[in-house]
């Protein structure tokens, strides 16, 4: 149901309010339905992207971002939140990654089926066309969803829904509450300032709106929060960037990875799309974080580019290709390039906090600071000579990497796309912001979902986590409520 006037409904005429219409927010709710619990979500935006997005949505970079970065274009004020960017990218974190969880990947996962549904996904593409990769690396599968945009899909059925109820234009501004409790909430519905009532509280505003709005409510009532709570620490990110190129026989990798059943012509296909990723050994040996490295080959229709990069290659590898051409068809040479998605630490000093810049409706404005540690840009270089040895070895092709990798001098790096951290889940008040079971510690009735409560970041696109993670809270909280 839609509602555009908050004032016609009584105090605790919800039993949850959720704080955000995304993929977070939308998922918790419709566990909620199943249980015909009611619940409101307020979405700030409207239907439509507004053109004054920014003024809310803007923020101060420092550390290794590039100064020039615009938050506000990663970030989205509108009902389906940041499902209006997506690429559709979904993939699950590795059994390796959650080491530092206060779960584990099977309580993490469990609702996968219906995780499936809502995203309208099928099985892995890849399952039966790729073998292991070599000792040292696995391919990284990867799953795109039909149901991209949640306004397109969710929108109707929420309209007609008898228990899920939903309130656009109206912007959360802050908690109120005493006594470890949360007694009520304080928003803004077009013009008029609303107090709504609740037994629980939802927070699914996004990556770096969740940790803003918590900060602020910490401004506004010191007393209900944990004065040391780290929130805003430990924030993170996916650096992306494109350190080498090189030169592969199509022939010979097909040779490699194919499966008998699976014919040549639909593999060539599927090499286009080719994810590796070191697996745990490698990790654990060397001390490494995790990083997919994405194989981009060119159009297999390149005459008009061959002699342009084929000079190229004989000045990476002379003899390799000398030998090559002699022995081969100079079709059957491809050019790739490696793009590079990794995991950040969960680093206590990188943060988010408040600026004394305020948006329309008085609350701060962010500051990020993001710096890359050593690890990562080891975890890169070490990734990429393996890579190199691994098709020099098999006669497979040869890797160019870019001088900055071996200089760790990282200038060319892209984030800020995927923002995770800042309420980080854990059991320890010194490192997290909310337990096990996304409660906010010290508060028995505000939970966060979303990728803020990620305790690392793995390499993987976020949001196929973010569901899973948001359906259990939903069957939570029906518990509670029972």
């Amino acid at each position: 149901m839609i509602l555009t006037n908050l004032q016609n409904f009584k105090d605790n005429f919800f039993s949850v309010i959720i704080i955000g219409s995304g993929p977070a927010g939308i998922s918790t709710a419709l566990k909620l339905e199943e249980q015909k619990i009611k619940c409101l979500i307020l979405e700030a935006g409207s239907l439509e992207l507004s053109e004054d997005k920014e003024s809310f949505l803007k923020g101060k970079v420092y550390g290794d971002l590039d100064p020039s970065t615009d938050l506000s274009s990663v970030r989205s004020r509108v009902f389906g939140g940041t499902s209006a960017l997506w690429g559709g990218h979904c993939s699950k974190f590795e059994k390796y990654q959650f080491k530092k969880w206060p779960i584990n990947y099977e309580e993490c996962y469990k609702f996968e089926n219906e995780c499936n549904k809502i995203l309208d996904l099928k099985s892995y593409h890849t399952d039966f066309y790729y073998k292991k990769f070599n000792k040292d690396f696995n391919q990284f599968h990867r799953r795109f969803a039909s149901n991209l945009r949640f306004k397109d899909v969710y929108y109707d059925k929420i309209k007609n829904s008898r228990y899920i109820y939903l309130s656009l234009n109206t912007s959360f501004l802050h908690f109120k509450g005493s006594n470890n409790q949360i007694s009520s909430i304080n928003c803004r519905q077009n013009d008029d300032l609303i107090d709504l009532k609740s037994k629980i509280y939802v927070l699914a505003a996004g990556g770096i709106e969740n940790t803003r709005l918590l900060l602020w409510s910490r401004e506004k009532n010191q007393s209900l929060f944990q004065k040391d709570l780290p929130i805003g620490n430990y924030y993170m990110d996916h650096p992306w960037h494109t350190p080498g190129e090189g030169f592969a026989s199509y022939n010979r990798l097909i040779d490699y990875f194919r499966i008998n059943e699976v014919s040549r012509e639909f593999y060539i296909d599927c090499l286009s799309r080719l994810y590796l990723s070191p697996n745990t050994k490698f990790k654990e040996e060397n001390n490494l974080l995790s990083v997919a490295l994405w194989l981009r080959f060119e159009n297999k229709d390149h005459n008009k580019r061959r002699d342009s990069y084929l000079t190229k290659a004989y000045c990476i590898a002379p003899n390799f290709f000398k030998t090559y051409f002699e022995k081969n068809k100079v079709n059957d040479l491809f050019k790739f390039k490696v793009s590079l998605h990794q995991e950040q630490e969960p680093l206590f000093e990188n943060k988010i906090y408040l600026d004394d810049k305020l948006d329309p409706f008085g609350i701060p404005l962010i500051n990020l600071n993001w710096r890359m540690s050593d690890k990562l840009k080891r975890t890169a270089k070490d990734s990429l000579i393996t890579l190199g040895k691994f098709l020099v070895d098999k006669n497979i092709g040869r890797l160019s990497i870019d001088e900055y990798i071996f200089e760790e001098k990282f200038q060319y790096i892209f984030a800020g796309t995927h923002q995770m951290g800042g309420t980080r889940m854990g059991t320890n008040f010194n490192n997290s912001v909310v337990d096990e079971n996304l409660k906010v510690h010290s508060i028995q009735n505000l939970f966060v979902t979303g990728s803020s409560v990620f305790a690392t970041s793995g390499h993987g696109h976020p949001t196929y986590t973010i569901i899973c993670l948001s359906l259990r809270l939903g069957d939570h909280i029906k518990k509670i409520l029972q």
